[in-house]
């Protein structure tokens, strides 16, 4: 009898594909590290085909790993980050490549939408739509004008997940989570709404919209050609899935509104339920829960932990490349733990994909001097990185109050001198949940209730998760990190008015 579960977290820097046992416990984990397509500045791009040959090896090797074979998977879960677009055409082929949520190309865009709204409610959705350059109405409206050859080829427009959800099953859908952090279905209701499309003059791609499920929903089931590139059986059913901040709810055994998350990953999140609508729905951004009648409250930006990650991989990864991924932030973490944290500082500005409130907004190392060396580098970066963080928390504070701690998670989850830098510089108690793919276990944990294996979702995170550890922060770090975010918050805004200019002197807005 087919006792696992197969959890996919399609991610900013790679998709990882996890064996889940029944008790949440991991059995192997697989992913191919799959860096975006620059083919012009401010262009974050991903090929679907390759995606999909990555992900159809690593399902093959972790099912090899886990010592299981294709019909001892009992059910298949899926997650991904939201926004960004992949298009695909009537038969579910991809047309033109997939967009990244952390694409800037339509800046423009967003910032024309938000000018003028001739009433409240368009002003309302055009809030939703375009919160930021890489959500898919600013790209359809940027292909609009700039490839219009490629839309006119496209039937559906969808997420990442959705796409690979379709490679598996064969059919196209969308789910209501992502379709809700798109744009596409309002938060009042869990439902496709063109309204949306219209609020911002793209009324005639309501055609691109596909079918809507619920994220417990049976999408369908894996089909002969999908089992043949995977190993998997034919005929495992595949959950309609989730957006990756629901899925990280649920990997981090957060279930109620008292309980907050901080993902430090590509992206910085910063998250809790919502049993009802907040006054503003603008005032923070929502989208659809697991269940009718319930929403995530998010906040964040892809300012985290992936800053770090694109820094090693440019700068230190050509001088070292005899060192293993693991080996070499592990003598990064050894380095930094060994500073004296009182050192001149340096600061960083975490915005390579620029900021939540300006998206023309750079990454900035501030500070240098002859006397700082790489780990001192390193450690402004996990400062400033944290930094932003703590912008994003006091955001979310706002809206439900300051909590008493958090859920910590994400790759800097994995560093203790970078855990007790997070836990300083937002002054709270970190607890760590247990595991390393979160999204992917979130996944699964979600698939076990729709194959009816688990009665609720509270009945399967309480079987399937569990917490391992807190940090807390040190008070005389906190005081020190305190001071420090006072003088990185004046620099971030004394540079905001120059960053348009700074982007001009390049042309990576043209």
């Amino acid at each position: 009898m087919a006792e696992f579960l197969l959890g996919i977290d399609s991610g900013g820097t790679a998709v990882k594909v996890a064996v889940i046992a029944a008790d949440g416990t991991e059995l192997a984990v697989r992913g191919t590290t799959h860096p975006a397509l620059t083919p012009a500045p401010g262009h974050a791009e991903r090929d679907p085909e390759r995606t999909w040959d990555y992900l159809a090896g690593d399902i093959r090797l972790v099912l090899a790993d886990a010592g299981l074979e294709g019909r001892d998977i009992a059910g298949i879960g899926i997650t991904g980050y939201g926004n960004g677009l992949w298009l695909l055409d009537e038969a579910g082929r991809p047309v033109g490549n997939g967009v990244l949520t952390s694409d800037l190309r339509a800046a423009s865009i967003c910032a024309e939408w938000r000018r003028d709204p001739p009433d409240e409610a368009t002003r309302q959705r055009r809030l939703q739509v375009a919160a930021w350059p890489g959500k898919p109405m600013p790209i359809l409206a940027w292909l609009q004008r700039h490839a219009p050859d490629q839309l006119a080829r496209a039937r559906f427009a969808v997420s990442s997940k959705d796409y690979l959800r379709s490679r598996l099953v064969g059919r196209v859908a969308a789910e209501v989570s992502d379709q809700s952090s798109s744009g596409y279905a309002p938060v009042e209701r869990r439902e496709n709404d063109p309204a949306m499309l219209a609020a911002v003059g793209l009324s005639e791609l309501a055609r691109l919209m596909p079918p809507l499920l619920e994220p417990m929903d049976i999408a369908g089931e894996v089909t002969a050609e999908a089992a043949a590139v995977t190993g998997l059986r034919a005929g495992t059913p595949v959950s309609a899935g989730c957006s990756d901040n629901l899925a990280v709810m649920l990997g981090t055994a957060a279930v109620t509104p008292d309980d907050v998350v901080v993902m430090a990953g590509t992206w910085g999140l910063h998250q809790c339920f919502l049993d009802a609508l907040p006054a503003d729905p603008s005032a923070i951004f929502l989208t659809h829960g697991l269940l009718p009648n319930t929403w995530l409250a998010i906040e964040g930006s892809p300012t985290s932990a992936g800053q770090l990650d694109w820094f090693v991989e440019r700068f230190i990864r050509s001088q070292r490349p005899d060192v293993a991924d693991g080996q070499l932030f592990a003598m990064l973490n050894e380095a930094v733990a060994r500073l004296d944290p009182r050192d001149p500082p340096v600061f960083f500005l975490p915005y390579l994909n620029g900021a939540m409130d300006q998206s023309s907004a750079r990454g900035s190392l501030i500070g240098l001097t002859n006397w700082h060396g790489l780990s001192h580098t390193v450690r402004g970066m996990m400062e400033g990185i944290a930094f932003e963080h703590r912008r994003h928390l006091d955001r979310l504070a706002a809206l439900r109050g300051r909590p008493g701690s958090a859920r910590f998670a994400g790759g800097a989850a994995r560093s203790e001198p970078w855990r007790e830098i997070f836990a300083a510089a937002l002054n709270l108690e970190l607890v760590l949940p247990a595991g390393r793919e979160l999204g992917a276990l979130g996944a699964a944990i979600l698939a076990t209730v729709a194959l009816g294996r688990q009665p609720d979702l509270p009945a399967a995170v309480a079987a399937m998760t569990r917490l391992e550890g807190q940090v807390q922060p040190d008070p005389a770090l906190a005081e020190l990190l305190a001071g420090r975010y006072r003088v990185w918050r004046d620099l971030a805004v004394a540079l905001a008015p120059h960053w348009d200019a700074v982007i001009d002197g390049t042309g990576a807005t043209r």
